[in-house]
């Protein structure tokens, strides 16, 4: 058996109109609206997630130009990071030598 890792949960409270709140309970069994909504939610953000990884590949597809230019600024940002790590490490051992 699987041991389950405990998450955080946070409750609130909604306010919705009538109508969606008829749906709602149409929709679920009794004391399963919690469930059926963050089954919805998660959904709908892990869709999200996709559509914007979607929508990079597309841009990248249709504009290869722009994938080397990502590439470029990506090595830039690794390259100064390295460069202000050197120069932080280089910095301990001048002021160790003192």
């Amino acid at each position: 058996m699987k041991a389950r890792i405990s998450e955080t949960r946070y409750t609130f409270s909604i306010n919705l109109p009538t109508s969606l709140y008829q749906k709602l309970i149409s929709r679920t069994e009794k004391g399963k609206i919690g469930t059926f909504i963050r089954e919805v939610l998660e959904k709908e953000l892990k869709e999200e997630t996709s559509c914007l990884g979607n929508a990079y590949k597309e841009c990248y597809n249709n504009n290869p130009h722009l994938l080397e230019e990502a590439k470029l600024w990506e090595r830039a940002e690794i390259e100064d990071w390295l460069t202000y790590e050197n120069n932080k490490n280089d910095n301990k051992k001048s002021r160790v030598k003192k």
